[in-house]
């Protein structure tokens, strides 16, 4: 079991750890269930359009604790999604149903574990994603993926998707959306399949806020994004800002946070060291002189990160300067938790549990919240134009 200093109830009835307090509130008119929620990324984008989640599954402890110490009222359920009783979860807290159930199985859950191929998926995870609209029996469904998912296996995974929740009496909508289009700082693909019960308001995508085009915000640049935190040496950590919030996304990121969190670097060895003072701006592996080349590396390993762009996709490697383009743009070091966070979106209140390498994890693999929110919000338009929501 789970062990948390927080409130902690064991599921009698699937054996699984609850995390957080067991309550809900009615701050958002509108339910959801998350599955695969990680950190809780797509959670707040969620509940800042006006969705509260209800119920979020989890199966990684470190994740699901995260979840449990910044979502006070949603049931976290840290376990294996295959012991859960959806319906049962619900019937706990007095519902039948949600207005919403969203999730992103992994890639690999679609077949068998670690092989790219067609073998029978049914004890998959992508088919757990089908019993739980089965079973919380949503309005609207939001299913999100990497950005090739429509190409996985010959088409065969999204054609499966697209049949099983049309079995299920839902039409979708498929599209792959940028983050970066809608106020993220970072360009991050993802494939959004939307799905709503036939007969009730269908949904469009939402519409990009930022861009080239004409009558488009700008793009949010990643110095725009981090430009306010102090600066920091390899093995160095700060707790406090180097300015006032600059622009509107600092201030919204800050919040009321007067202290400074997890802004830290990992410690380098003496080479590492070396190659990153004598990296250029913008610069990358080319640029190293060949005693200091690794033997084998990719072309935008050990690169600068372009301080008037949005930043590339975060992964879960973005403070490994041997990793693809993550070195600061004028600072001798890997991008720090804090920065990872702020070009992913998480305010920089959002507390993380776990060690360094967790919380970058965690981090890396969320989907960005400003992009969950954009897709929440035309949720919540089509859920108001509608019935209302669950009770």
């Amino acid at each position: 079991m789970q062990k948390r200093a927080k409130k902690v109830k064991k599921n009698t009835a699937c054996g699984d750890s609850v995390l957080g307090p067991v309550r809900m509130t009615r701050r958002n008119k509108f339910t959801a269930v998350e599955l695969f929620a990680g950190a809780g990324g797509l959670s707040i984008g969620l509940e800042r359009a006006g969705i509260h989640v209800v119920i979020a599954n989890e199966i990684m402890p470190d994740f699901a604790a995260t979840l449990a110490a910044n979502h006070h009222d949603t049931n976290v359920i840290n376990d294996d999604i295959h012991k859960i009783d959806f319906r049962a979860e619900l019937k706990k807290l007095g519902l039948k149903n949600v207005d919403v159930l969203s999730g992103g199985p992994p890639c690999q859950g679609f077949s068998t574990i670690g092989s790219k191929n067609r073998q029978d998926p049914r004890n998959s995870l992508f088919y757990e994603y089908l019993r739980a609209v089965a079973e919380t029996n949503p309005k609207y469904t939001i299913f999100e993926n990497v950005s090739g998912f429509k190409r996985m296996y010959g088409g065969f995974a999204y054609e499966t998707l697209v049949r099983e929740l049309g079995e299920l009496g839902y039409d979708t909508k498929c599209q792959i959306l940028n983050a970066a289009d809608y106020g993220a700082p970072q360009i991050q693909y993802r494939t959004i399949v939307l799905g709503w019960k036939r007969g009730l308001v269908p949904l469009e995508f939402p519409k990009p806020t930022n861009g080239k085009k004409e009558g488009l915000k700008p793009y949010l640049t990643l110095m725009e994004a981090i430009g306010d935190l102090p600066q920091i040496g390899a093995g160095q950590s700060s707790d406090k800002y180097a300015t006032p919030p600059q622009n509107d996304y600092q201030k919204r990121m800050r919040g009321a946070q007067k202290e400074l969190l997890e802004h830290n670097a990992a410690n380098y060895g003496a080479k590492m060291q070396e190659i990153l003072r004598i990296i250029p701006e913008g610069g990358s592996i080319s640029d190293l002189p060949m005693r200091l080349r690794p033997k084998s590396a990719y072309g935008n390993t050990y690169a600068r990160l372009l301080p008037n762009e949005p930043s590339p996709t975060i992964t879960r490697n973005f403070g490994t300067p041997s990793s693809s383009r993550c070195v600061h743009p004028y600072q001798p070091r890997a991008l720090s938790t804090r920065e990872g966070a702020r070009l992913q979106g998480f305010p920089d209140d959002y507390k993380f549990i776990g060690g360094k390498q967790s919380k970058n994890l965690q981090i890396g693999n969320a989907v960005p919240p400003i992009l969950g929110e954009a897709i929440a919000s035309v949720i919540v338009s089509a859920l108001r134009d509608g019935v209302g929501g669950t009770c």
